[in-house]
Formats: C-alpha cells, sequence, structure tokens
C-alpha cells in the first residue's frame, strides 16, 4: 500500500524537530512563570530553610575540612571513627578556648581603638578629598566640597539618628540572635553525623530511586562531593595563609590595626579576584593617613602576599581544580551577586560547578538517546 502524501502541517509542526524542541521551550517557560505566581506557597518552605539552612552550611564547611583528617587516621592507623572524631572535636574546643582568651583580647583591644580613632581618620580623609577637589577642575554639577560634607555628616554625627529606629528592629535583632544561638548549638551534632556517617549519604538518596538508575546518581553524586570539597578547602587554606601573611606584614611595617586588617583580608579572599583588593582598601587608606613611607609599606606587603599566593600557596592548595575562565567567572560572580548578595559572590563559584556537572550529565544522557545527534539510516531501519 503505498505511503499517504504528508500535508504542509505535519511536516512543518508535528514530524519538525525544531518546532519540537521550540514547543518544549515554551512549556517549559510557562512551567516557570506559573511557579513565579505561586510564591507564596513557598514561603513556609524558605522560612524553614531559613532556620535550617545555616547550621547545615556551617557543618558542611566544617565537614569538607576535618573529613580528611579523619579519613587518614581511620585508614592508615586503623583508629575507631567515633574515637577520632571525639579526640577531634576536644582539641577544636581547646583550641577554641586558647584562642578566645590569647588572641580575641588582641583583636577586641584593636577594633576598640579603630572605632575610638575613626572619625579622626575620616575628617582627615575628608579634608584630602576637599583639598584635591579644589585644585582640580571638576564639572559644575560635581560639587566635591558638599559631598564630602555630607558624607562628614552622615559618618561624623548625623547617621545617630539611624538609633531611633532600634526599638522598631527589635524583633528583627532578636530573631538573628535567636538563628545564630540555633547554629551555635546544633552544628557540632550536625558535623558529628556528618563525620561519622557522611560516606553513607549518597548511598541513603541513591536508594530512593530505581535500581537502574542508582549507580548514575551515585556516581553524581560522589563526583559533586568531591569537586564541592576541593573547592572548600582549597579556598578556606588560601584565606588562612593569606590572613596570616598579612597579619605578620603589617605588624612588621608598624601599621595600626595589623591584626583587624589581616583578619579582614582572609573572608574577603574567598571572593574571587575581588577579595585581595577589597582587603587592601582600608590598608592603603591607613597607611596614606599615616605617612608616605607608610604608604609604600602597605603596597610593598600587597605585592609579596600577591606573589606568595598566586605563585605558591594556590597553585599548592588549589592546583587545577575548579579552572574556570576569567569571562566565566565573572558573569558567574555577577549575576549570583545580583540575584543572592555577598552569599551569591561567596557561593556563586561552587554553585556553578554543581550545576554545570548536572546539566553535563543530563546532555550526555540526553546524546546517548537522542535521534538529533543518532540520526537513524535507512540500512539501520
Amino acid at each position: 500500500m503505498p505511503n499517504k502524501p504528508t500535508s504542509w502541517f505535519n511536516r512543518l509542526f508535528l514530524n519538525n524537530k525544531a518546532t519540537i524542541y521550540l514547543l518544549n521551550i515554551l512549556l517549559g517557560l510557562l512551567v516557570i512563570w506559573i511557579a513565579s505566581k505561586l510564591t507564596w506557597i513557598l514561603e513556609p518552605v524558605g522560612q524553614f530553610l531559613a532556620i535550617v539552612a545555616p547550621p547545615i552550611i556551617v557543618a558542611g564547611v566544617l565537614y569538607y575540612l576535618l573529613v580528611p583528617l579523619v579519613n587518614l587516621l581511620e585508614s592508615h592507623w586503623h583508629v575507631n571513627r567515633s574515637l577520632t572524631i571525639g579526640v577531634l572535636f576536644i582539641v577544636l574546643v581547646i583550641l577554641i578556648s586558647l584562642g578566645m582568651r590569647r588572641f580575641i583580647p588582641a583583636v577586641q583591644q584593636q577594633i576598640s581603638s579603630f572605632a575610638s580613632a575613626a572619625p579622626q581618620y575620616w575628617r582627615e580623609l575628608t579634608k584630602i578629598v576637599t583639598n584635591i577637589a579644589d585644585e582640580q577642575h571638576w564639572p559644575d554639577f560635581i560639587d566635591m566640597n558638599q559631598i564630602g560634607k555630607d558624607l562628614t555628616a552622615f559618618f561624623g554625627g548625623k547617621s545617630g539618628n539611624l538609633v531611633d529606629g532600634t526599638f522598631s528592629q527589635l524583633g528583627s535583632i532578636l530573631s538573628t540572635v535567636g538563628n545564630v544561638v540555633i547554629t551555635i548549638a546544633t552544628a557540632p551534632f550536625l558535623l558529628f553525623f556528618m563525620l561519622k556517617d557522611g560516606s553513607n549519604f549518597p548511598k541513603y538518596i541513591a536508594k530512593l530511586l530505581p535500581e537502574r538508575y542508582q549507580a548514575t546518581l551515585l556516581d553524581l553524586l560522589n563526583e559533586i562531593s568531591t569537586k564541592v570539597g576541593q573547592y572548600i578547602q582549597g579556598q578556606l587554606t588560601v584565606a588562612f595563609f593569606v590572613s596570616i601573611i598579612f597579619m605578620i606584614g603589617y605588624s612588621v611595617i608598624g601599621l595600626r590595626f595589623a591584626l583587624v586588617l589581616g583578619l579582614l583580608a582572609g573572608p574577603l579572599n574567598l571572593i574571587p579576584y575581588l577579595g585581595s583588593t577589597l582587603a587592601m582598601i582600608p590598608a592603603l587608606i591607613l597607611g596614606a593617613l599615616t605617612s608616605l613611607q607608610m604608604f609604600i609599606a602597605v603596597i610593598i606587603v600587597f605585592f609579596i602576599e600577591w606573589l606568595l599566593e598566586t605563585q605558591v600557596i594556590s597553585p599548592l592548595v588549589m592546583g587545577s581544580n575548579m579552572a574556570m575562565h576569567p569571562v566565566t567567572i565573572a558573569i558567574v560572580l555577577l549575576t549570583a551577586g545580583k540575584l543572592f548578595g555577598l552569599v551569591g559572590v561567596i557561593l556563586g563559584i561552587p554553585g556553578y560547578a554543581v550545576l554545570k556537572i548536572i546539566i553535563s550529565r543530563l546532555f550526555n544522557w540526553y546524546r546517548k538517546r537522542s535521534s538529533w545527534y543518532h540520526p537513524h539510516t535507512d540500512d539501520e531501519a
């Protein structure tokens, strides 16, 4: 029986791959649009995550830092895992206690001194900016003198009116304190069970799927865990050494508030590319307000730190892990920062790596099963 000729509607729509893909995309966008109109359903979920997520994140970060040591002691020295974790917790408590007794008071003293000296430094900085503005020919619509006066008034005294809103924000403050207390109280328990049974979590999750998909999901979860662990371990190790280098460098040149500025440099270094620059700005300002020699010394310290970080520490610690093109990193930082603020800037890179792994696996699975990449020929038929 001869084949019935297909109509133009069948050729352009029903039997056209491009049209089918476009329809699938439109259906996906429609689902996203409908979900955006039903955000009120997700509000309880968001409130739940706001309480649960912080201790889980803290415990997860500590897990990736400590699990290599626990695995090493268990595999090479055959030490009981629970005993190893217990001893490790005791050692951490002792180190934290010593740090609070020896290191924290010195940092607290420098913070208090900085808070007392900040208005004077701000007046000096404003005076310098005003003098530069008087010597330069700025456009008429840029009144640097007025800008300096406004900033001085805001930071020097008028900002005190913000205190009037303290009582109205008391509920928010108490909520924040409550979340901090919950995080501190629950994170150690979560960390203990993560260290004890963390390697079995992917297996528990994989068992939720049919047996034929379990091996694939287990492999995916292990790859994600490995990548995230390498990134967290590398970034925090580099940030730790950056803080140490800056604290030592600033102390050697005699810069005031060396401990505070060094501690600030570590967390800021978690922001790719921008972190070290942001950490250098307050030190440069403080050095410039002290003397020209101190300003040059701060630049030298930053240059030494940059050499040690880029040529020694990062290659040894990070290696080729999470190697990404600078343009990709810039796009990820801009997008994540716009969507999630500072948290997005810090977590954008590992989040992108996880999404990349998932999408790559799905795409490879699709390629193997799609006739778009493996069309059937007449001979195969």
